[in-house]
């Protein structure tokens, strides 16, 4: 076997090995980096001791952050893949390397199988000369001039055999460093902790809770702007009713706190007669007994009979007036309600006094509207007067535009008859006439040729005549047409002009 050339061998290390194992690198970095950014990124989620936040997060919250102070719903995905485009491993993006990994294992079958036909090509030709060149007689010194391009046949596939071992690698390699399922773990968990765990810190950044804060407090000022609106309204209007019932309850509890206090006076002074009473009926009663013994027993037991039934008669007359001075509460409690009956009543006079004020000025603007509208009824009435006399002149210009359209049409039909008998004259005239040419011919054909151009002559200014004839003719019942269809849009619009008028009047009215 011959050995292979270095130039072979430096091709196949240049194109195809070094690729290879470059592309494994950069495979397995790759990988490596975004398991990393995954870990961490799921650390955060869970809410475990972060350490330092990956770049790319960063970026994201900054990102985010701007977002959500301009925007009401912020892409989530468009972020993440943005940031994740820029997102480098060995100063190469991570979708460069994805894509290259991808690329290369048919990269490099394509490199093997170019060098395998360049092989055999080359080979081929070489086989073709030394068959050519050959003598047929020596079959040994053909077989061994045969044996070096086979050779280099088998040199030519075995730089494809390496080229698919290498692309075989680099397929096992891709499947075992997955780097798509890496990157979408990575973007579900930078997703996940945006959405879920970096989202509700921004609370009142959001573009919709400015607008939410700035319209609460447009209406907080709007609420307390309308409360003093209405307190000073309220009050500027009602102040002086309620001063004039506040000082009617004024001299009301007076009056009431007065004659309470005489009452009371009253009272007090009765009751101490009583006493004074008890106190004269207790020595009475000692007076009794230390005149038990005496000749008067009947007496003095009937004048005791009579000082208690006095001393019942008092007590009946305080506890009236006891009675009485209840009332008087009861006669303060209703002057209270009956004071706040009448503040009450003060506000629905208000209320009566702002509606009948109301109800003036609607019966003031009503009669204004009254008098605007009288002219115009006045006005309306004299349009549908004169409508109405413009009907009646329309009507008798309409009957005698029918009248004398009426009278056209019967002349038009009497000048298409008469142009058809006269057409039919003309033709039975025509016919007649070429008879008689015929005849006139045939009898004078061979003997008058001078009469026979004459005749032809007189027969070319006949059939002009008769072409001029028809074009009158065709003109005359263009023009009646025309008549016809002028006079039949003038009633037209003359019936559209009526419709019209009726209906101006019917709105007007």
């Amino acid at each position: 076997m011959l050995p292979i050339p270095d130039y072979l061998i430096a091709l196949t290390i240049v194109l195809v090995v070094i690729p290879s194992v470059f592309v494994i690198l950069l495979r397995f970095a790759l990988h490596t980096h975004l398991l990393s950014l995954g870990k961490r990124v799921r650390r955060l989620i869970h809410g475990q001791p972060r350490g330092k936040k990956p770049r790319i997060v960063e970026e994201l919250e900054r990102r985010f952050s701007d977002a959500s102070r301009h925007l009401e719903q912020v892409n989530t995905g468009a972020l993440i893949d943005q940031a994740y485009s820029h997102e480098k491993v060995v100063g190469i993006s991570c979708d460069q390397i994805d894509y290259i990994g991808r690329i290369m294992p048919s990269l490099l079958l394509s490199f093997g199988l170019l060098g395998t036909f360049i092989g055999i090509t080359i080979n081929l030709l070489a086989l073709s000369q030394t068959i050519s060149q050959s003598d047929a007689t020596d079959i040994n010194t053909l077989v061994n001039q045969l044996q070096q391009p086979l050779e280099g046949m088998g040199i030519a596939f075995t730089t494809s055999l390496t080229a698919i071992f290498f692309s075989a690698v680099l397929t096992v390699v891709n499947v075992a460093f997955n780097t798509g399922l890496a990157k979408n773990n990575l973007i579900s968990y930078l997703e996940d902790y945006l959405d879920n765990i970096y989202q509700p810190t921004l609370v009142g950044q959001t573009r919709l809770d400015v607008l939410v804060q700035g319209m609460s407090n447009i209406f907080e000022s709007f609420l307390a702007k309308f409360g003093q609106t209405v307190r000073e309204a309220v009050e500027s209007s009602l102040r002086e009713k309620v001063q004039e019932i506040a000082d009617a309850n004024t001299q009301v509890l007076k009056i009431a706190e007065n004659s309470y206090n005489r009452f009371f006076q009253a009272a007090s002074t009765i009751a101490r007669s009583a006493e004074e009473f008890q106190l004269a009926a207790a020595q009475f009663t000692q007076v009794a007994q230390t005149f038990e013994h005496s000749q008067f027993p009947q007496k003095l037991s009937k004048a005791t009979v009579d000082l208690t039934r006095t001393q019942s008669s008092f007590s009946e007359s305080a506890s009236m007036l006891s009675q009485s001075v209840q009332g008087m509460g009861v006669a303060m409690a209703e002057l209270q309600r009956h004071g706040v009956k009448l503040v009450k009543l003060a506000e629905e006079i208000s209320a009566l006094r702002q509606s009948s004020i109301d109800v003036v000025k609607q019966h003031h603007h009503s009669q204004q509207a009254l008098g605007k509208i009288i002219p115009q009824l006045q006005q309306g009435a004299q349009g549908f007067q004169s409508a109405i006399a413009r009907l009646d002149q329309l009507e008798q210009r309409i009957v005698s535009r029918s009248d004398s359209l009426s009278d056209v049409q019967a002349e038009l039909a009497k000048l298409v008859s008469n142009v058809k008998s006269y057409t039919e004259g003309v033709s039975l005239g025509i016919q007649a006439l070429g008879d008689r040419l015929d005849q006139s011919l045939t009898q004078q054909a061979n003997t008058d040729q001078h009469n026979y151009e004459i005749m032809r002559h007189n027969l070319e200014k006949v059939v002009n005549h008769l072409n001029n004839t028809n074009q009158e003719i065709a003109k005359i019942s263009q023009k009646m047409t025309e008549s016809t269809q002028v006079d039949g849009s003038t009633r037209i619009t003359q019936d559209m002009t009526v419709g019209e008028l009726v209906r101006r009047l019917s709105s007007e009215r």
